[in-house]
C-alpha cells in the first residue's frame, strides 16, 4: 500500500476536540466466504452501526456511534461516527471498514468497537468477520487510502444528491442544484478548498468492469434517500487530506472519494 506521508491542507477535522480517549478512528478487515458487492456500501455500513448499538445496548448512551441526542434528534455538523466501508483492494468487494468520528470515542464506545467481532447477515449470503486492525488518532493511519493526501479524488460510491434540484422558469434545474454545484456546496460546508477541476464520471470501474452509480442500494433502511446520484472526479490544487464523503448518506459509505494514485 502506497505511503500518503506528505505536505498537505489539513483535514479540517483535525481540529475537534475529542475525548479523553484521543482516539476517533477502529479500522478493520473484512474476511468472508464471499464479500459484498461494493453496491451494498451503504446497507453494510448500516448492519455495522447496528452491531456496535447492539455492543452499546447495556450502556449509557453514545452520540458518536449512534449519531443522536439521548432524546432522538439527529447531530449536526457531521461529527458523529461515519462507517466508512470500501474495496481498498480493487476487485469489486468491500474489504474494509473504517468507523471515524472525530467528536471521538468514550471508553463504552472503545469497549463496543474491540467487541465487534462479526456481522451477521440473513439468508444464503455468509456471516463478515470484522478483524480490528486497530484504533486510534488519525495520525495512526495515515497509510489507510481514505486518510490520504493526495491532489486527485474519484467518486468510489455514488455522490446521492442532498438538495432537490427546483426548476427555473424554462423546467431546468436552477444552475446552484445542478450536481457539480451540489458537489462544491458540500466540498465547502466541510472546510475543504475549492477544487480546480471536477469531472463527472458515470462509475465506479475495477477490472475494466464498470459498476453504474444506479446500480448501488442507496436507501437507506428508514425508507430515507437523496435526489438522484452522480460521480465525480475531482482535483485540488495541492493535496488535501481525507476522508471525503460527501451528500445524503455519507455517514455509510456514499459519496466517498478514495485518492487517484
Amino acid at each position: 500500500m502506497p505511503s500518503w506521508r506528505f505536505a498537505c491542507v489539513i483535514h479540517p477535522f483535525e481540529k475537534e476536540q475529542t475525548p479523553n480517549t484521543g482516539v476517533v478512528v477502529a479500522r478493520y478487515a473484512l474476511e468472508s466466504a464471499v464479500l459484498p458487492p461494493v453496491t451494498e456500501t451503504l446497507p453494510f455500513a448500516e448492519l455495522v452501526r447496528r452491531a456496535l448499538i447492539r455492543n452499546r445496548a447495556e450502556t449509557s448512551h453514545s452520540e458518536a456511534i449512534i449519531g443522536k441526542t439521548v432524546a432522538g434528534v439527529p447531530l449536526a455538523g457531521h461529527r458523529h461516527a461515519h462507517y466508512l466501508a470500501a474495496d481498498e483492494d480493487g476487485d469489486g468487494r468491500l474489504d474494509h471498514v473504517t468507523v471515524y468520528a472525530p467528536c471521538g470515542f468514550d471508553h463504552g464506545d472503545l469497549e463496543a468497537l474491540v467487541a465487534l467481532r462479526f456481522i451477521y447477515r440473513r439468508g444464503p449470503e455468509p456471516d463478515i468477520r470484522m478483524v480490528l486492525l486497530g484504533i486510534g488518532a488519525r495520525a495512526d493511519f495515515a497509510n489507510a487510502c481514505v486518510f490520504a493526501c493526495a491532489s486527485r479524488w474519484r467518486s468510489a460510491s455514488p455522490f446521492s444528491l442532498p438538495r432537490f434540484a427546483t426548476r427555473g422558469a424554462r423546467g431546468r434545474p436552477r444552475l446552484r442544484d445542478l450536481p457539480e454545484a451540489q458537489l462544491r456546496r458540500e466540498l465547502m460546508l466541510r472546510g475543504f478548498p475549492e477544487p480546480v477541476r471536477i469531472e463527472r464520471i458515470g462509475g465506479y470501474i475495477v477490472g475494466g468492469l464498470m459498476f453504474r452509480w444506479s446500480d448501488f442500494h442507496v436507501e437507506r433502511r428508514n425508507g430515507t434517500r437523496g435526489h438522484g446520484l452522480a460521480g465525480f472526479e475531482i482535483e485540488f490544487a495541492e493535496p488535501v487530506a481525507g476522508p471525503i464523503a460527501l451528500g445524503f448518506g455519507c455517514h455509510f459509505g456514499l459519496g466517498l472519494f478514495l485518492p487517484v494514485e
